[in-house]
């Protein structure tokens, strides 16, 4: 139900909206399966003809989310603009404590270019300052995070699952009666359990110069989360089922964003060019000592990720193949040592390569992205192009794990990676890339920046060349307009010169994202 109001007084305009919204979802699921088929073909492999054991499935839920808003906009003659919104929000998936978060925003501009002292800067079109501050709620967690959960449990043995369950003989029959059954717990509720709240504050400014010929805007934000709700795993000692959700931990975010187009005509061609510049810092500032420890947010339960962005990963530097006996001798002692084998870097210089000689080798976090449009039309021809890039990000290549290594995954029968032809051999001594081996007794598949890769790419997202037939034409045909166009989607990427994979975009699949080859025709009657 929404009631809305809008006033206006000479200079003055406004409007105001109040409402409530209510959701409810329920959801259910249902599975079986039977052993012992007669015959193996699919078509014929329903439940009831299965004479094997049987068990069936099934479970439901649900939740509901309340919510009443409000929002009021003022406008003073095109030149003041203020914005207020508030939100409650109630959510059956919050403890009995918490269930109701308050999220307000607020919002303001200023047309700088609206002011009597600027009117006679005729080159200034459009020149915008703009501020907002906000909060919004994140609810996304199970629908029954907030309860204890009690689980009773056969177990299915028989069917290659579980040998343990929560029945016990407890009246000594041998398994000659029904066994009762008690129960295990699975979680333990939370009735403090809330809203998790991230706060972000934007500055802007829109800029229109010369007949509106160079546009664009730029904006800073610092956007802080709080309350980050997480499933944090039990400890021994706490019993089973021990696990639970919690509110836990901090993060920021932090960047800006900058757009500038130009457009204008040269003779017949006319165009119109804009390009972005974008850059943000992702650090966590806080979780408990168990979730840090235990790599939930990074840093690979070796060192904590506080301080670090989420997602970071540690671990051991890569420094060459051992190439001689002399290699090996002056080396820290390493575990599975030997000629070919991947050489780790003492850091600490203790003598033993061990779990102290890692670092922080990846970071999720760019140095900056970009997008480049372009326009151009000459008489009835027209072209557009869209490059996008990203510069300076690490991406861990999980393929090489197939291209470099004989045992990097254990897949019997797998297809090998053609860089394992140039391995490291008596007859090929200059490689670094591991000598081919059926076993990795040195632990070469361990996270180190032998995986770690430059993913900076720039790829022509889209290029279309389109022609407009003159009305002369269309008029002969019985048309009032006819265009046909050429275009491609994903037509080049250009990628560091020492990534080794196929597409630095899904470095970890391996596989290209597709190009598409499109010829059209739009026609008007």
């Amino acid at each position: 139900a929404i009631a809305t109001y809008n006033f206006e007084k000479g200079p003055h305009r406004g409007d105001a909206m109040i409402g409530t919204e209510i959701n409810r979802e329920d959801d259910s699921w249902f599975s079986g399966k039977q052993y012992d088929f007669a015959i193996l073909d699919p078509d014929y492999m329903w439940p009831d003809a299965g004479v094997g054991e049987a068990e069936a499935y099934g479970n439901g839920g649900g939740y509901t989310l309340v919510s009443y808003f409000g929002k009021v906009n003022y406008n003073y003659a095109d030149r003041y603009l203020l914005s207020l919104t508030l939100r409650y929000d109630g959510s059956s998936r919050f403890g009995k404590n918490n269930r109701y978060g308050m999220f307000p925003s607020v919002s303001a501009g200023w047309r700088i270019n609206e002011e009597k002292f600027m009117r006679d800067i005729n080159w200034i079109d459009n020149l915008k300052i703009r501020a907002s501050w906000g909060q919004t709620g994140n609810q996304e967690i199970s629908n029954i995070a907030r309860y204890t959960l009690f689980e009773s449990n056969y177990g299915e043995a028989n069917f290659g699952g579980q040998s343990y369950g929560t029945s016990y003989d407890i009246a000594g029959t041998n398994g000659g009666q029904q066994l009762p059954s008690g129960y295990k717990r699975n979680q333990l509720g939370n009735d403090d359990l809330k809203w998790e709240t991230t706060t972000q504050t934007n500055l802007g400014l829109d800029f229109g110069f010369f007949r509106n010929a160079l546009y664009g805007s730029f904006e800073w934000y610092y956007k802080k989360t709080k309350d980050i709700l997480v499933f944090m795993p039990g400890i021994g000692v706490m019993g089973e089922g021990s696990s639970q959700w919690i509110n836990a931990g901090e993060m920021l975010n932090k960047g800006i964003e900058f757009n500038i187009g130009y457009r204008g005509e040269v003779g017949k061609l006319s165009y119109d060019v804009t390009g972005n510049f974008g850059t943000y810092r992702n650090e966590v500032t806080k979780i408990p000592e168990t979730l840090a420890a235990n790599g939930t947010f990074g840093g690979n339960g070796v060192k904590s990720v506080i301080g670090h962005p989420m997602g970071a990963q540690v671990g051991y530097i890569y420094d060459g193949v051992f190439k001689s006996q002399a290699e090996i001798d002056n080396h820290a002692t390493q575990n599975g040592a030997g000629l070919g084998r991947i050489r780790w870097k003492d850091l600490n210089n203790d003598g033993v390569i061990n779990e102290a000689d890692q670092d922080w080798i990846y970071s999720p976090v760019p140095d900056f992205t970009w997008g480049l449009n372009i326009y151009l039309q000459y008489r009835d021809f027209d072209l557009t192009m869209f490059w996008q890039g990203v510069q300076g990000v690490d991406v861990i290549s999980d393929l090489k794990k197939e291209t470099d290594l004989w045992s990097g995954l254990n897949i019997t029968n797998l297809n090998k990676g053609r860089r394992l032809l140039d391995a490291w051999s008596p007859q090929n001594p200059g490689s670094n890339i591991p000598a081919v081996s059926t076993m990795d007794n040195n632990n070469e598949k361990r996270v180190s920046t032998y995986f770690v890769e430059n993913g900076s790419y720039a790829k022509l997202r889209t290029i279309q060349l389109g022609y407009n037939f003159p009305k002369s034409i269309c008029d002969k045909i019985h048309l009032s307009r006819l265009r046909m166009y050429l275009s491609a989607q994903n037509l080049l990427t250009i990628k560091s010169k020492n990534f080794t994979g196929v597409d630095p975009e899904n470095a970890n699949f391996g596989y290209p994202i597709p190009l598409n080859i499109t010829f059209g025709l739009n026609v008007s009657f």
